[in-house]
């Protein structure tokens, strides 16, 4: 039986259709790789989709910040079928929210600038060392939630713009006509009223209460004569800013810790920079044409300030000569960022491309990075030391 099996296979019928089945699963592998996606969306907002992995991202983060926040209790919660899809409703609810908002942003021509975006990332608290921004703490905070330099930005510009809507919305209140009348009204209102005081005292001697109607009261409502539980307990505050000032550090080792941790105290690079803008439309080709073309002019010896007022689609920057400010690495967008500290003092880069437009990136001035003097930080290590003892 197996022989003759093996035999027809050999043959060109049998060869013929192994060929198609090959065809057939090749053709479908590729189709689900070209084909549209199956992720359809749960709710359409004027044309703008919210997908199903958004929604679930959505929920999946909602679901671990209730969790974060009600314990063990959670999952006794989570058990109910009908409280978490409440959940999910809601987030959805949120999403549709964010759509709706972001479109009516867009509408009324709101935008948040990149100077606007540094300066909420510099004023952050949660950035800031000794009250002073801190590139290092920055950086640190966006790994540890997640998070990429751009993203984050992208993220802040979403929230920032959102926020603007909203204080713009709450901060221009306005009353009708009526309304106003009516609250006038309401305002002025005058009340006649009369009143008796009846004193009780007087009715008491009067009224007799039996032993059995007593006891029947007391049944009834025993939850009002339930004393609160007590603990009798004994307890020592310590009090980690009070035994720090105890512990004894040798300059020795304070020294050491200096020497060992000297980035701690290390102001970083500062470059000042300056930039011709050329905003990103519908023609890319005709962008990069035109920030080309200034490229031009400049390798032709044109000044850079003079292009910047004449040129820049940055119309705030270019009054300046195309001035921005001083950047410490990773603030701004990384080719940004990675062409502006690959310049010499005085030189200009090539048309860089990020999310915003097309740059041309001069560096004005470098100020370079300072190690506090060990005098300067003794106290504050001092302190340190006593306090990880």
């Amino acid at each position: 039986m197996l022989e003759k099996i093996r035999e027809g296979s050999q043959g060109v019928v049998a060869k013929g259709i192994l060929v198609l089945v090959i065809f057939s699963f090749a053709f479908a592998g590729v189709s689900s790789y070209l084909g549209t996606s199956t992720d359809l969306p749960v709710a359409i907002v004027n044309g703008d989709e919210v997908s199903t992995s958004e929604l679930e991202q959505a929920f999946q983060n909602e679901r671990s910040r209730i969790e974060q926040q009600l314990g063990d209790m959670f999952e006794t919660l989570a058990a109910d079928e009908n409280y978490m899809a409440g959940i999910k409703q809601s987030v959805l609810d949120k999403l549709v929210g964010d759509k709706l908002i972001d479109q009516a942003a867009f509408a009324l021509g709101l935008r948040v600038s990149d100077e606007q975006i540094k300066q909420a990332i510099v004023s952050e608290p949660a950035f800031q060392t000794d009250g002073v921004f801190d590139n290092n703490r920055y950086q640190a905070v966006l790994r540890q939630l997640g998070y990429q330099a751009v993203s984050f930005k992208n993220m802040m510009r979403v929230d920032m713009t959102r926020r603007q809507l909203l204080s713009a919305l709450v901060g221009s209140e306005f009353a009708l006509e009526g309304e106003a009348k009516q609250l006038a009204e309401v305002q002025g209102q005058t009340r006649d009223i009369r009143f008796l005081t009846i004193d009780s005292n007087e009715f008491l001697t009067e009224s007799t209460v039996t032993d059995e109607e007593a006891q029947t009261y007391y049944d009834q409502h025993q939850a009002q004569y339930l004393s609160p539980e007590k603990v009798s307990l004994e307890y020592l505050e310590l009090n980690v800013a009070d035994l720090a000032k105890e512990v004894t550090t040798s300059p020795e080792e304070v020294k050491t810790y200096y020497d060992e941790h000297k980035k701690q105290y290390q102001t970083a690079e500062k470059r000042l920079a300056a930039h011709i803008l050329v905003n990103k439309t519908e023609d890319a080709a005709a962008d990069e044409a035109k920030a080309a073309a200034i490229v031009a002019k400049l390798a032709a010896g044109e000044s850079f300030e003079a292009l910047a007022k004449t040129d820049s689609d940055d119309k705030f920057s270019g009054e300046q000569g195309g001035k921005l400010d001083w950047f410490e690495p990773g603030v701004m967008d990384a080719d940004f960022d990675k062409a502006l500290f690959s310049l010499e003092k005085g030189a200009h880069s090539d048309v860089v491309s990020t999310e915003f437009g097309y740059h041309i990136v001069k560096l004005l001035d470098v100020q370079a990075g300072q190690l506090a003097a060990f005098a300067d930080v003794e106290a504050k290590i001092v302190a340190q030391l006593q306090e990880k003892k």
